[in-house]
């Protein structure tokens, strides 16, 4: 049976596979510990429940405007300008199936076959291949070794006349680390001189450590929103602990929101009403939950890092925000596929290989469980290597 040359190009996504993996293994009773997710373990807010249950109550979930309710756009626009300082307009916002479907969303609009898209590696393990569903060519911008960040001179020497868009998360899954002030400044400078769009995978940004702030871009921009390169990407996901609600989100200049709009129309229709009322009421309901499940990450990134620290030949850079490390297991092993499987195999201990996300050596593991699965996890790791 035929398939497309397109769809058997793409590889899968590592972290939804480990994931599966671990249930799989979970449910026939094995005791394994998964330091490779990437879902809080706390219970969604109590605003997000409340208007789950009155549209339930009502008996009536429809189908919604394609880019999002009126509800919910008034509390994304009051988010985006308490933490950014800029208020879009209802026109400057697209309500999407989670942040993945917004990023989609922006790379159908703006990407022709053949235009490259710069992002610097570590990377979130979709990037490569959601540039490629676009027909555009992936372009990677390696840190120095032993570092985690780029500067903002490696992605200028990136660039070329077929460069469309940049793509930056910050803070960065899997390292968590937060781009600085000085790059953000620059990269905004190049974007604006260039016309080249920088899209800010904003998905863990109130999820930052230590008394930080991530950086907006928008603090540098010489542009009004509406003739702005920058693009913002968010969601309800990762701060507000509501992976399995879907809901992301994009602020961005008008002609390209609804260029975005003609694309989610023809894909999904429109993100569920159900999940839309939950979003509304938890972004309603304030800062205090992200508040809270930040220090609590806060917390466990500190057990995290102190339980590290006890392997001999391991070298981390502390995570400054999200819920990930991304430790440098290289003189180990300098194959992160097969140290993971190793990890697996013997120690029932599940991580993620670095050269998923673009740096071969290190293994993704994550802090957003209990403080006893870290513990014992890394444990069972430190039993195995040492």
């Amino acid at each position: 049976m035929h398939l497309s040359r397109l769809a058997l190009s793409l590889g899968q996504s590592a972290t939804l596979k480990l994931n599966e993996l671990a249930n799989n293994l979970k449910a026939e009773g094995k005791p394994v510990v998964h330091l490779g997710g990437g879902e809080p373990e706390e219970k969604i807010p109590g605003g997000a429940f409340e208007e789950s249950c009155k549209l339930l109550d009502g008996g009536f979930v429809r189908y919604t405007p394609v880019s999002g309710t009126a509800p919910l756009k008034k509390e994304i626009a009051a988010y985006t300008e308490r933490h950014y300082g800029v208020k879009p307009g209802p026109k400057n916002i697209v309500v999407a199936s989670g942040a993945k479907q917004a990023i989609y969303n922006f790379l159908i609009s703006v990407v022709d076959p053949g235009d490259q898209v710069i992002f610097p590696a570590p990377y979130w393990v979709s990037y490569p291949e959601m540039v490629r569903l676009a027909y555009g060519t992936p372009v990677i911008v390696r840190p120095r070794a032993g570092e985690l960040l780029v500067s903002a001179e490696d992605i200028e020497s990136h660039l070329t006349s077929s460069t469309k868009a940049i793509l930056l998360n910050s803070p960065n899954n899997p390292s968590g680390q937060v781009y600085p002030e000085g790059f953000i400044r620059e990269l905004v400078e190049i974007c604006e001189g260039r016309n080249i769009y920088l899209l800010m995978d904003d998905i863990y940004n109130r999820l930052v450590f230590d008394g930080l702030k991530a950086p907006s871009a928008y603090d540098f921009s010489k542009r009004p929103l509406n003739e702005s390169v920058i693009v913002s990407i968010n969601g309800v996901s990762k701060s507000f602990s509501m992976t399995g609600f879907r809901i992301g989100w994009s602020v961005a200049n008008e002609a390209l929101t609804q260029a975005m709009v003609k694309v989610q129309a023809q894909v999904s229709s429109c993100p569920s009403a159900l999940s839309q009322a939950a979003a509304a009421g938890a972004l309603r309901e304030g800062d205090g939950f992200s508040d809270t499940l930040r220090a609590g990450l806060e917390k466990k990134r500190d057990v995290m890092v102190a339980e590290l620290s006890k392997l001999k030949k391991v070298k981390l850079h502390k995570p400054q925000g999200t819920f990930y490390s991304f430790p440098d297991f290289s003189a180990y092993e300098q194959d992160s596929t097969k140290l993971s499987a190793l990890l697996l195999e013997k120690a029932l201990v599940v991580t993620v290989p670095g050269v998923e996300f673009g740096l071969e050596g290190h293994l993704r593991l994550s802090y957003c469980g209990s403080e006893q699965d870290i513990i014992e996890g890394v444990a069972r790791i430190r039993k195995i290597l040492d």
